[in-house]
This record gives C-alpha cells, structure tokens and sequence, in this order.
C-alpha cells in the first residue's frame, strides 16, 4: 500500500512496476438525487483513509459494440460517477509536470480507467490524472428553460472537468506534482472539451498548456433546438415539458434515459455530412453565453499572446470510423453532388479535391472522407490559425499511419493514435487489433510520448532520435507526421483545406 495525506484526508493506493496508482478517488458529491443536472459539488473533507486502490463507476452509457475498432468490456457505470485516477513516480513532493486526460466517447461513451497512465510515468517524470465526467443527458442536455439557475446545464459535463481540475489544483502536490503546471489532453470529445477549457473564462489558471486530439467544435449557440431536443427527451420519457418537465428527468432512471440515446422514431436521421444545425441538436456542448462565452475559435484568439502553448492534430481519415452518417448505399455522382449541395457546398468541386486526396476513391468514399474535415479537421485548424495568429507557440501534428485491420478499408482513422500514446495492448500481450499488422508501437508509441511529456515539461515538443518538430504558422502550415517514420510536411493535403476555407 502507498499511503498520502492530502488537504482532503489520507488516500491509500497501491505501487505496481514503478508507479504510484491512486484510483476512484472522488473529486465531487454524488451528482444524484436534487444534484442531478447541477453544476458538481466539491467533495467534503473525509474522516480515516480513502481506499484508492479500484477505479469508481463509470458514467451512465450504452453499452459497448461487441466488435470493430473501438470494441470493449463493459464497464460498471453509476449516476455516482465523478471519480479520478492518479499515476505518479512518487508521491514525495516533487513537483512534476501533470498531464490531466479528458477522455472521448462522443459525450456519452468512455472513461478514465481505459487509460492506464504509469506507460508515461515509467518513460518520464510525470504525473499523470485521468478523469470520468457526465455525459449523454446527465451532462449534455440543457434544461435551462425548465428551471432557474441552469442555463449552463448543456455543458454540465465541462463543469464536472473544470471541478477535477479545480481538486488537482488543490491536491496534486501531495502525489508529487506541480499545480502550476498542468497540461490538458484529450480526444474527440475530450479534444473538444479541452479547446473549450482553453477559451472558457472559468478554467483561467487552472492549467498551462493543452494539446488538442480530434476536436469539433463549431458549437452552436443554445436556442430553440435545444429547447425542442429537451422536451421531445421529456415526451419520449412520458411527461409533459408543460406541466412536469422537470420532475420527469429528475424521476427518470438511469434505464429510461439510456434510451434516449438511441433514435428518435418520430425523427428519422438523413444521410448528411454531420454539420451542425440549431435545429438538429443532441447530446452535446454549445455555446451557452457564460461557460462558453463565444465560438472556441474566437475565444482562443482573443486570448491573444498570453494564450497557453498548444499542440493539436487528428488522424488523416477520420470519417471512416463515422461511414455511417453518409448512408448505406453506394452513391452515383449525381447521387453524391446532390447530397453535398443540400448541405450547402459544391459538390462537383468537393468530388473533385478528394479525387486529389485519394485517386480511384468511389463517390460514398469521398463523402466519407469528407467527414474527417467537417467533423473534425476543420475544427482543429480553426483552433491552431487562430492561435497561431494571435501569438500563442502552437504546433501541429496528423497521424497518417494506416491499419490494415477490418480489411483495411478504415485507413488513418479517428483515434488511432491511441493505441501508440498509451501503449494500448490486446490483453493477451499483442498490440491492439486496431493499429493493425506491422504496427510500430516501440517507435512511434516511445516518440509520441516524449514529445507529449517534453511539451508538458517546458512547452515545447521534443524527442530522442525523432526529427526536429517546428513550430505551425499560417504562412507555412508545418505538421509532423506521425507514421512508422515521423516527418515533417508542409501544408499537408492543403487543397482539401482550401476547398473548406477559401485560401
């Protein structure tokens, strides 16, 4: 057992192969109860020791796909839920960097306990804390309209994040880390959700550098939609938004508003290319006017000069993962150009740039690739123009290595720099399956952690044996690469980029 006096109590861990393994440690009250949809509640002072030594639940979510890429056990899931995990060399006061995850999950999937944080510890002298925060309804659905006192209730899930990272202001130092350098990370949704804490007013101060993984966030402001998506999730429910909205989400169980997440029969989903609409919300952040005050974008770049260093990327065929979102069916190009000019662009020319980006590919491919930029990438380069713009040290990466695994046909997909960060095995001692044949886990897996450990140590990346990383501008857009051989490349795949953005 490892034992550390906190300024909340005494938490008793455990040591495994060199690292220092607190986890569950709870960093708000239960959000159940009246506490639903409420902002988090700091966590009292305990009396005797705080056994750290199992994960906590897992916030309420679907369960796992029994297979594909992002296959998984189940994990136990509470409403009681906001826990945290923390993964140190020691807890001797050392004063270490820290690196807070925000996980991903598409807001209402995933947790802290599938990202094991001692591969950084036993590489470098960090610290390392993961989180759980609450999703789906319970974290990302706004009820502002039903009471007073909510109006942010739609990013009740970034509130849960900024609660954590108020607890490892407050008590990182007693597992060796330093408070005043803390870097945030994540991915997906925990990539938005860290660009968010970067242009939210609330988060000042609470961290000192970010790197940004696969984020998307053209947010749209809370409006009618939202409004419309809550109560349609109180009909759906039983209730009446009228007469009791509020006493039936509070009332509902956690059974109930799990099937909220799956389809709305009286709203049937169209093939599209996942662009935000106000009037087609779901469970996800918005620009709520307080918390978030503006769009991300906008934020970061009035953070001007004094913003904090960023790192961000993504992988480079994203939309296969999402393949779904354009439909099923084998479009013609006439079929294809139709569906993008009703999503407002030029279709022929769309075609067109990604018969550049991928020679031979077929009309739905183009349409599925297209989905890397309209959800993802695009945000991502938003985010890094506007700091770079503004003065901020920023650099760029894009994972390009392609797997072979599910017949290939997924390529770079979304996440797959995963597996090579936190060293992602199969739990029979092989890689993970999604990173495929041939992966090279050592190589890249050792690189990517240093330079995301060397970023966190002194704000820029570096690594041993691994190419000099420059810093991105808009002049010359340099990314590194991360591949079997990491490399640098300027304007990467710059013709999809101004089809999107004009220059």
């Amino acid at each position: 057992m490892t034992t550390v006096e906190t300024p909340l109590g005494t938490v008793q861990g455990m040591e495994r192969r060199g690292s220092h393994i607190f986890l569950g440690i709870r960093y708000a009250q239960p959000p159940v109860g009246d506490l639903r949809f409420r902002p988090p509640v700091a966590v009292s002072r305990w009396a005797g020791a705080y056994d750290a030594t199992q994960f906590g639940a897992s916030a309420p979510q679907p369960p796992p796909a029994a297979d594909g890429p992002m296959a998984g056990p189940p994990e136990p899931t509470d409403e009681d839920c906001l826990f945290l995990n923390v993964f140190t060399p020691s807890p001797d006061g050392g004063r270490r960097p820290v690196l807070f995850w925000i996980h991903g999950g598409g807001y209402v999937s995933g947790s802290g306990r599938a990202y094991n944080g001692s591969v950084f510890v036993r590489e470098h002298d960090v610290v390392v804390v993961t989180i759980n925060y609450r999703m789906g309804p319970l974290g990302f659905m706004h009820v502002g309209h039903l009471e007073d006192g909510l109006d942010e209730s739609v990013n009740t899930g970034i509130l849960d994040q900024i609660c954590a990272l108020e607890w490892t202001r407050d008590n990182i130092a007693a597992f060796g880390g330093d408070p005043d350098n803390v870097t945030i990370f994540g991915e997906s949704a925990g990539g938005t959700s860290t660009a968010m804490l970067v242009g939210s007013p609330r988060a000042e101060g609470l961290f000192h550098k970010a790197i940004v993984h696969s984020p998307h966030v053209d947010l749209i402001p809370v409006g009618q939609g939202h409004i419309d998506f809550t109560n349609r999730c109180i009909e759906r429910l039983g209730g009446d938004p009228a007469s009791n909205g509020m006493d039936t989400l509070r009332g509902a169980s956690l059974e109930a508003l799990q099937a909220l997440y799956g389809p709305d029969p009286d709203k049937p989903g169209a093939p599209g290319l996942a662009l935000r609409k106000p009037e087609d919300v779901g469970f996800s952040p918005a620009i709520d006017g307080g918390l978030i005050p503006r769009p991300v974008a906008e934020t970061v770049r009035q953070r001007g000069a004094a913003g904090v260093p960023m790192m961000g990327g993504g992988c480079r065929h994203e939309g296969t993962l999402f393949a779904q979102i354009v439909g099923t069916a084998d479009y013609s190009e006439d079929e294809a150009i139709a569906l993008i000019e009703r999503e407002g662009f030029d279709g022929r020319a769309l075609l067109d740039v990604y018969e550049g980006f991928s020679p031979g590919a077929s009309p739905r491919e183009k349409l599925v690739y297209a989905l890397t930029d309209t959800m993802f990438r695009n945000s991502m380069v938003r985010i890094l123009d506007a700091a770079a713009e503004a003065g901020s040290p920023v650099w760029s990466w894009m994972c390009t290595w392609e797997s072979d695994a599910f017949g290939g046909h997924l390529r770079a997909t979304h996440a797959m720099e995963l597996p090579f960060l936190w060293n992602w095995g199969d739990g029979k001692g092989g890689f993970s399956p999604m990173a495929g044949s041939g992966a090279p886990r050592d190589s890249l897996g050792t690189a990517m952690r240093a330079w995301w450990a060397t970023f966190a140590r002194d704000g820029r990346p570096s690594a041993p044996s691994a190419p000099d990383w420059p810093a991105y501008s808009t002049g010359d857009r340099q990314v590194m690469l991360l591949d079997a051989e990491c490399r640098v490349e300027a304007g990467l795949d710059d013709a999809v980029r101004q089809y999107w953005f004009g220059n």
